[in-house]
């Protein structure tokens, strides 16, 4: 019996693959690849990878071990599976990495395209290499600068001049989106905030379309929410207070207006217009306290949103010297400062109303300010503590000291009645306000698509002509960002940087910032279905590229009527939207919300007009996180997981199998070597079941166990059930349990067997968790198949059957037992049925082939003897 060797087993059907094509599909519907099927499309994909570091570790191979896994048996249920792979590879990840290692960008994006789609190809999945691609690519990147330009075409893209968030470790901008609780999403260092001009796309154009598409969304309700709180559609009222003595207002935005005669001061952010005026030299507003508002405001600007955020719990403040006029009472009431309030949420100013609001109570109880109660409690102990400016409380209740409002609810007749009369007055204004920011795309980095603009003093800025794309990017050996906010692209080459304006003649000069990476990432879905497709098909000539180069390119140009599109018209109405989308949570409100918002566009501008759908994923699967030994793997940590050296010494069948038992796959699990050990032990049981299946199938067809055939039966309802859903570890349990009823043996001391059309539907079961296994077992048990087990069709269960628990019925010859057989209860009662069973039982036939039955005796349910001479 051969030894199971997962190194000669793998490289052999790595090679099969790869040259009868079986992961490729036919994307143009025409010649059909090796042993396949025309099938409906189906587009399985998993999430951009970015190659940041040495490889993949074992949590990416997690990942696509899973998505991989979903597509195989799509496939194997007669679908045309489409299962593309490309890298991400621009942007700071890779940048930081290559700083780290000494390397420049362009020389280590060679070494880990190498390394990453090596190990891609040793874990086994069947990925359709043809239509691969690299953002790095200038094939590719040319299209996202073609993005950039239609974005500016139809005025979703354009430049100024606002307060943004700066990460000091990745010495660069950050949208709002790539900052989390404060911090950088990619170093985790303490983000500032800095005013300077930036590149922005108008996402915010499409916050309610974004907002409404939602339910149609199959999606886990975690990322719908993110999605939804991220957006943050809420309806309130502007209210404006005017500056005593002054033409000017402070408008504030507030969902609580209802509490409005309760306001005894009101709070701006130091970046406040307000406060700009007042420091600036030009104020006609006079205040007594300019230089303490100016030390005030210069400490405040240096610290991280997450420190000002977290001066709510010790909040501090600065008065201004000025007052503001309530308009619902006349109420003089003073303006402070303070560095809890953010700019960018609102209007940059709140409205204090102490008695109400917990922030509000604290702030005013350390400055001595007034504290008026205009909502009364129910529960005594409460409204008193309120009345008497103990305690703030937010809950529901009646308006008092409210004028005409008195008594009402404060929560429903009140409120409404309170907003009429204030939007009556003209002091409020209804002001739906969203949480969603437009997305800055400026990058002051090296490694990223230039931003394809131009800047002439006499026309302003340009975007650069679509047939001079890509704005190549330039070699410059100090591509290293200084921490100054100047781009890297300042050092390029002088004839680089200058170039001429494409609307008057003139000199110009390139925008030197690159576009943000998630911009590379936000499109290129659509593109992997046209790779390399240029079959009567054109694309215009460049001016930075020759004939030749574009005639080779894999990223052709698509004509759809005058205009030309990264993709072709008509296989991208085939294959999209994605059928099937695989990645992680910590996208939600990043690559998913982006990706959305272009295919929106695209779709707003007739680029997809042969396309119904409204998204680009309308199925998202959400996997979970592999930590190791209780802890997310790190380095710092020392507990990062090398895929190679287990796929070296188990082989990649074990290390995907193993994977997949962990946990659910939404889940995730605890990485353990002695895990690996136990399913490569498993994996051997395997191979040494079906080494004794191919030697008894030689001899005979036939099913020596009926128990044995129905528990394979529950075994494919099981994992058919459960593969659909995602829930691999127990569809993997069932294949385990299945074994070991398998290695059982009879009553009677007789090892089981499956009948080799059984054993054939066993190893299916398995090909989606263990390919390479499966394939040589399907190659052993049909040695003349021409057909790749992945490109047969999935296994079906037989209702029948699994009609009831199985009886087990004892078989005697003359009062001596011969055998043990499971039946269905209806089967166990009929005495003809038990007769035909056990004339065609091998165990029994060999009694009974030259005797004679004299008589039988049945007792249903319990057994059945033939009396023989």
């Amino acid at each position: 019996m051969d030894i199971y060797n997962p190194k000669t087993i793998e490289s052999h059907w790595r090679k099969f693959w790869l040259e009868k094509r079986i992961y490729q599909p036919d994307l143009t519907k025409g010649k059909k690849p090796f042993g396949k099927t025309q099938g409906k499309p189906y587009y399985n994909l998993m999430m951009f990878p970015y190659p940041s570091a040495e490889g993949l570790h074992v949590g990416n191979m997690y990942a696509f071990t899973g998505a991989d896994v979903h597509g195989r048996f799509k496939r194997m249920q007669g679908f045309d599976v489409f299962q593309p792979i490309g890298l991400d590879g621009f942007g700071i990840h890779s940048e930081n990495y290559a700083i780290k290692v000494g390397r420049h960008p362009k020389e280590h994006a060679k070494i880990s395209e190498k390394h990453f789609y090596e190990q891609l190809h040793m874990i086994g999945n069947g990925f359709a290499w043809d239509q691969k691609l690299e953002t790095y690519d200038p094939d590719y990147y040319r299209w996202t600068q073609w993005l950039f330009v239609q974005m500016y075409k139809h005025g979703l893209a354009y430049r100024k001049k606002a307060m943004v968030n700066w990460c000091p470790s990745c010495k660069t901008v950050l949208s709002d989106e790539q900052v989390e609780g404060g911090v950088c999403e990619r170093c985790k260092t303490p983000t500032t905030r800095k005013e300077t001009e930036q590149w922005f796309f108008k996402i915010t154009a499409y916050a309610d379309q974004l907002l409404n598409n939602i339910p149609k969304l199959n999606w886990p309700k975690k990322i719908t929410i993110a999605q939804q709180n991220w957006i943050g559609k809420t309806k309130g009222l502007n209210i404006s207070f005017k500056i005593e003595g002054s033409d000017a207002k402070i408008v504030v935005w507030t969902k609580f207006w209802e509490t409005v005669f309760g306001v005894t001061f009101l709070v701006v952010a130091p970046e406040h217009q307000i406060v700009a005026s007042l420091l600036s030299s030009k104020s006609k507003t006079q205040s007594p306290k300019l230089e303490e508002i100016r030390n005030y405001v210069g400490k405040a600007l240096k610290k991280t949103e997450q420190k000002r955020k977290a001066g709510e719990k010790d909040k501090t403040g600065v008065f201004t010297g000025i007052y503001a006029i309530n308009p619902v009472n006349g109420q003089k009431i003073p303006v402070w400062i303070s560095d809890y309030v953010l700019t960018d949420v609102g209007t940059g100013a709140v409205m204090g109303v102490p008695s109400h609001d917990l922030r509000d109570f604290d702030f005013a109880k350390k400055y001595d300010l007034e504290i008026k109660q205009v909502v009364a409690y129910s529960d005594q102990d409460i409204d008193v503590k309120v009345k008497n400016g103990q305690m703030a409380y937010e809950g529901e209740g009646v308006l008092v000291n409210s004028g005409e409002f008195k008594g009402l609810s404060a929560w429903g007749v009140g409120k409404q009645k309170m907003a009429d009369w204030m939007i009556k007055k003209k002091s409020a204004k209804w002001k739906t306000t969203y949480h969603l920011r437009d997305w800055l795309i400026s990058r002051q980095r090296y490694w990223g698509p230039p931003i394809p603009m131009i800047f002439c003093e006499k026309c302003g800025w340009q975007p650069v002509p679509e047939d001079q794309l890509p704005v190549l990017l330039p070699d410059i050996k100090d591509f290293q960002p200084k921490g100054d906010g100047k781009s890297p692209l300042q050092r390029a080459p002088k004839e680089w940087l200058e170039t001429v304006c494409p609307k008057c003649g003139g000199k110009a000069k390139r925008e030197t910032d690159v576009s943000d990476t998630f911009l590379d990432s936000a499109w290129y879905f659509l593109k992997y279905p046209s790779i390399g497709l240029n079959s009567k098909l054109e694309t215009r000539n460049s001016k930075q590229f020759s004939k030749s180069k574009l005639v080779n390119s894999k990223h052709f140009g698509f004509r759809n009527s005058d205009l030309e599109l990264p993709w072709n018209p008509e296989i991208t109405r085939r294959w999209l939207p994605v059928n099937a989308y695989i990645g992680g949570a910590e996208h939600a409100v990043l690559h998913l919300l982006y990706a959305r918002f272009v295919w929106m566009c695209f779709k707003d501008w007739g680029y997809l007009s042969s396309i119904e759908s409204d998204e680009p994923f309308p199925f998202l699967f959400s996997h979970g996180l592999i930590i190791k030994d209780g802890a997310k793997m790190s380095k710092s940590r020392g507990n990062v997981v090398n895929p190679d050296e287990y796929i070296s010494r188990y082989g990649a069948d074990a290390l995907r199998m193993y994977l997949m038992f962990l946990g659910s796959y939404d889940q995730g699990g605890d990485f353990r070597n002695t895990g690996m050990a136990g399913m490569y032990r498993f994996l051997e049981r395997v191979w040494r079941m079906f080494q004794k299946q191919v030697q008894s199938s030689k001899k005979n067809t036939e099913q020596y166990n009926n128990r044995l055939n129905v528990i394979l039966h529950k075994t494919i309802k099981k994992v058919t059930e459960d593969v659909a859903k995602f829930k691999y570890n127990t569809a993997i349990a069932a294949l385990m349990e299945f074994m070991n009823a398998y290695e059982e043996k009879t009553p009677d001391g007789k090892e089981k067997t499956l009948s080799t059309d059984d054993a054939g539907k066993l190893i299916k079961l398995m090909a989606p968790f263990t390919p390479y296994l499966a394939e040589e077992i399907w190659h052993n048990l049909y040695p003349d198949s021409l057909e790749s087990i992945h490109t047969s069709l999935w296994p079906e269960y037989d209702p029948k059957m699994l009609e009831g628990e199985q009886v087990e019925i004892p078989v005697q010859i003359n009062g001596k037992t011969r055998a043990v057989i499971s039946v269905n209860p209806p089967v166990a009662k009929s005495q003809p049925e038990m007769v035909k069973i056990v004339m065609e039982d091998q165990r029994t036939l060999q009694y009974l082939r030259t005797k004679k039955i004299v008589k039988i005796i049945f007792v249903a349910n319990k057994i059945i003897n033939l009396i023989v001479s």
